[in-house]
């Protein structure tokens, strides 16, 4: 029987419910870091086979459960279990033995950690009489040292992308943190960057993707804005959730569908190139 294939666009659908903050960007970086390896079609598109998806998930937990840096994940996926992957009776708390230390105390992401018994383990809102459960995402945050280390660039790009406002980095007191979204920016910054393209012209992207959010604003901010018949009846605190968590779909709907139109048209618009002798 022949093996099915996803697409990405596929995989994120699959995903998406047990980690909603995946993107399309997330899951090519990882392919980057050459912790995934999808194949490809005749056309380039990436087709996943089930056990890629499930090495992708593993990946995925163990940086939303573990707090784990990739380097971690790598080794565990190389480690000692035959298929690649641990098995659900592997442990995969980040202080039991195997090589791999906690976080130092003023490390944030050991801050996140020690939290999860008590505030974050309430990270789950009960609302209204059917004591829905709404979880909340819990951001990662990056040092410096961490941005340098996750996307190979120098420093001084990373302050030259902070220049450009690519990246606008949270400071605590004079240490800035970053987001998953600015290592994704960074790396694929400092990916163009390494075929030659100047990071000055990557203000090309940032004006393109500020006028399609401008398209995509009024859109999202009327799905947040409904109320009436879809949230009639209902808790106040869990309508307003689930009205933004649908708006935030949307949003991410959006994206996507705009990442693939996007992807189209510069295949179309560079087919004279292709198809140059």
């Amino acid at each position: 029987m022949p093996e099915s294939y996803y697409s990405i666009g596929e995989v994120l659908a699959v995903l998406s419910e047990e980690f909603p903050d995946v993107t399309i960007s997330k899951i090519r970086f990882l392919e980057s870091q050459g912790l995934i390896n999808p194949e490809r079609t005749s056309a380039g598109y990436r087709k996943f086979t089930k056990t890629e998806v499930d090495r992708l998930r593993f990946i995925l937990r163990e940086q939303k459960d573990n707090f784990l840096p990739l380097r971690v994940i790598r080794d565990r996926l190389e480690g000692e279990t035959s298929d690649g992957l641990l098995r659900p009776e592997d442990v995969t708390d980040p202080s039991m033995p195997r090589g791999i230390r906690v976080p130092s105390a003023g490390h944030p992401t050991h801050r996140l950690a020690t939290n999860r018994s008590g505030s974050e383990r309430s990270g789950s809102v009960q609302a209204g009489s059917g004591n829905r459960s709404i979880s909340r995402k819990r951001p990662e945050r990056l040092t410096r040292a961490d941005m340098l280390e996750a996307t190979g660039v120098s420093s001084e790009m990373l302050s030259s992308m902070e220049k450009m406002k690519f990246i606008r980095p949270l400071m605590v007191g004079v240490e800035p943190y970053y987001d998953e979204t600015d290592r994704d920016i960074v790396h694929l910054a400092g990916r163009l960057a390494s075929f030659g393209i100047d990071p000055r012209l990557l203000m090309t992207w940032r004006l393109s993707a500020e006028r399609e959010a401008d398209v995509f604003e009024p859109l999202v901010r009327a799905a947040m804005s409904r109320r009436g018949s879809d949230v009639a009846g209902s808790d106040n605190s869990v309508a307003s959730v689930s009205t933004r968590d649908a708006a935030m779909k949307l949003l991410d709907d959006l994206i996507v569908l705009g990442e693939e139109l996007r992807t189209a048209l510069l295949r179309n618009v560079t087919k004279g190139l292709r198809n140059e002798p």
